[in-house]
């Protein structure tokens, strides 16, 4: 009986020793994973993975933090050029999140390249690019991981609440200056100041409700335009299927569409703008000539 006491508690050592050997090997493992992550992010905020460092660093356990990826096909041979422009916001949110006071490493930002990392879309079963995707940092993605580009658009703005509703990691979105818009701004109020100076001694044509009214118009129809949702919303040119490479230029939700949209659109009102001109210019002209028949044949009476 002491012989068994004895056995059960060597036993018991053996598997304490082994238990604490696994635990500390573990914590090693996630220490150095965390810290590499920290030196990547560190050069590049976006850190490039390919299909060895997506299943070491994002697969395979253990992990306390959380992985933004964004699957894309940047190469130019694969013409995307929406991937190029959700590639640029993407950047932003990821900078915004680095340098920020607030940065921690619960959260990293990376990218997998088509060309650089096919096996890593082969095991995701993914056709299409770009796509965004949350890793938590305990157990697998759901569906709300993935973000609804269709819908939501690439702008920054936007992935920084989703990022935030999926790890409560709040990023203040920071742009680097832009200074084409104040400039324009500037020489446009240049250019109407100095039309008014010129036309010091005249300007009835600012009292004219014409003029206000087809200001006005303009202003509506530009407000109300899709253009205006383009700009807010920041949806993508057009899709193109990186496998099949099928480019649809026509979303096919009522809730959400691409830039190509707003372009068609505005050509056919162009188009039928035109049409409608020429055809009160036909109707014009044929009815004038009516008008000389009958003025031909009717000499006295008054036609005008």
């Amino acid at each position: 009986m002491f012989r068994n006491g004895f056995l059960l508690l060597l036993m018991s050592v053996v598997f304490y020793h082994e238990h604490a050997n696994a635990q500390k090997k573990k914590e090693t493992l996630l220490s150095e994973k965390v810290t590499q992550m920290m030196e990547w992010a560190s050069k590049r905020s976006v850190i490039r993975m390919n299909g060895d460092k997506f299943r070491r660093f994002v697969k395979a356990p253990p992990r306390n933090y959380s992985v933004v990826i964004m699957f894309t096909a940047l190469q130019p041979q694969r013409q995307c050029g929406v991937c190029r422009q959700a590639d640029e916001e993407f950047q932003v949110l990821a900078n915004s999140w680095r340098y920020s006071s607030a940065f921690t490493n619960r959260v990293f930002f990376a990218s997998v390249d088509f060309d650089e990392g096919s096996d890593v879309f082969q095991m995701l079963n993914m056709n299409s690019a770009p796509t965004f995707l949350h890793f938590p940092s305990k157990g697998k993605p759901r569906r709300s991981d993935t973000y609804e580009l269709q819908v939501r658009g690439f702008a920054a703005e936007q992935l920084a609440r989703w990022v935030a509703d999926r790890t409560d990691v709040q990023i203040r979105v920071i742009r680097p200056p832009n200074y084409a818009g104040p400039l324009l701004l500037g020489f446009l109020l240049a250019v109407i100041g100095g039309l008014a100076y010129l036309r010091r001694h005249n300007l009835e044509f600012l009292f004219n409700r014409n003029v206000w009214a087809f200001s006005a118009l303009c202003f509506v129809l530009i407000m109300t335009s899709g253009q205006m949702w383009n700009h807010i919303r920041g949806p993508p040119y057009a899709h193109k299927n990186p496998s099949t490479g099928q480019v649809s230029y026509i979303h096919g939700s009522s809730q959400a569409q691409f830039v190509a949209e707003t372009h068609i659109i505005l050509l056919f009102s162009i188009l039928q703008l035109f049409m409608c001109i020429a055809g009160i210019g036909l109707v014009m002209l044929f009815f004038s000539w009516l008008l000389s028949i009958f003025r031909a044949k009717y000499h006295g009476y008054p036609y005008r």
